[in-house]
């Protein structure tokens, strides 16, 4: 691996980016490829990923290429043909063992990643420190950029940079637009009827509110707002999704389930507004320019994951145990789930109504 420290060549033709997993963190780096795209408009951009975040990558602007990491075939096919590829730079924004690896075979010219902070998030986890203070995420790609010892983007790029130019943004495809507003007219709903979504998943369980608050939720929406209510999940969200359709009393269109991974940011963007756990849909209503009411438990927007739209809003309690765990994996060690058990539909209702108020 060359040393950082070298200068990335003046017009690099080839640019990997490496970020395995998961929905939001990949939506995250848009950013990231939207500046590379502008800095270097001739060159391939690629994105390496998993299989299964393929079509969130390939919705990331400026990203030319997709290469699919498959752990169960190995790593030297996938370095034989980065080595054929001659990357110019490599910006790994995974930071693993894994991503370690594949940057250090893969023979690119210049590697550099991103900080994870992990010892300042450990340490907010840890003692639940509210005075500490960690960039967001999106900060942190950036910041990749920063340490590129390059004319184009050295020290001078990132006071250029806007709170536009920050947020995150995929490319909705034209395809998937219209064959999500033929399915909602399958339905009964035409393009001018405002849809609320709803996205009760989450990655782990201790940060998921509770099914029968977004039913609440849900109810008044669609009563005092006029909404129709579309619930939105992969197939492990389908049910606490039909707990949710089941809790309330007008009745939901649930796609939980129903829809590929391809069609999520034009799901997304056919909402007026969505609310949603702490959970991939979270950025991507953010990235589409769909307001988001996201709801955080057992995390905390204090970690770096926080929506980051001008009509976004992240509820928490701020518990003083806040937060837990760095990912939400860990069972209360109160045994209350007060985050979440004690956040009322209420405190929901009103910030969107707050929202739904202003148009």
């Amino acid at each position: 691996m060359v040393p950082e420290a070298m200068a990335v060549p003046e017009a690099p033709s080839r640019i990997l980016i490496i970020r395995f997993s998961s929905m939001g963190d990949i939506v995250l780096t848009s950013p990231v490829t939207q500046r590379l795209s502008k800095i270097y408009p001739r060159a391939e951009i690629e994105f390496l990923t998993r299989a299964e975040y393929a079509s969130i990558a390939r919705a990331l602007p400026g990203v030319t290429n997709v290469e699919i990491f498959q752990p169960q075939k190995g790593l030297w096919q996938l370095v034989s043909n980065f080595r054929r590829r001659r990357y110019d730079l490599l910006i790994d924004l995974h930071g693993n063992i894994r991503s370690r690896l594949v940057a250090l075979v893969s023979d690119a010219q210049y590697v550099t990643r991103y900080d994870k902070r992990r010892f300042a998030r450990m340490l907010m986890v840890a003692i639940s420190a509210q005075s500490i203070f960690v960039p967001h995420t999106v900060d942190r790609y950036l910041d990749v950029l920063q340490r590129l010892n390059n004319s184009n983007i050295g020290t001078s790029a990132e006071p250029s940079l806007t709170k536009k130019d920050k947020l995150p943004r995929l490319v909705v495809d034209a395809s998937a637009s219209a064959e999500v507003a033929n399915r909602l007219a399958e339905a009964g709903i035409e393009s001018d009827v405002p849809v609320l979504g709803v996205a009760p998943g989450a990655s782990h369980a201790p940060k998921r509110w509770l099914p029968d608050r977004f039913a609440e939720v849900a109810d008044h929406v669609a009563e005092f707002h006029g909404m129709v209510i579309l619930l939105i999940g992969g197939a492990e969200d389908r049910p606490i999704a039909d707990k949710i359709a089941k809790a309330m009393r007008r009745q939901a269109v649930n796609w939980s389930g129903k829809t590929d991974l391809s069609l999520l940011p034009a799901v997304v963007k056919r909402c007026r507004i969505l609310v949603s756990n702490d959970s991939g849909p979270m950025h991507v209503a953010t990235a589409v320019g769909t307001p988001i009411v996201g709801i955080f438990g057992a995390t905390h927007p204090r970690l770096g994951f926080a929506p980051l739209g001008i009509e976004d809003t992240a509820v928490t309690l701020d518990l003083p145990c806040s937060p837990c765990s760095l990912h939400g994996d860990r069972v209360c060690r109160f045994g209350t789930h007060a985050c979440m058990e004690d956040l009322t539909s209420q405190r929901v209702i009103n910030e969107l109504n707050t929202r739904l108020s202003r148009t």
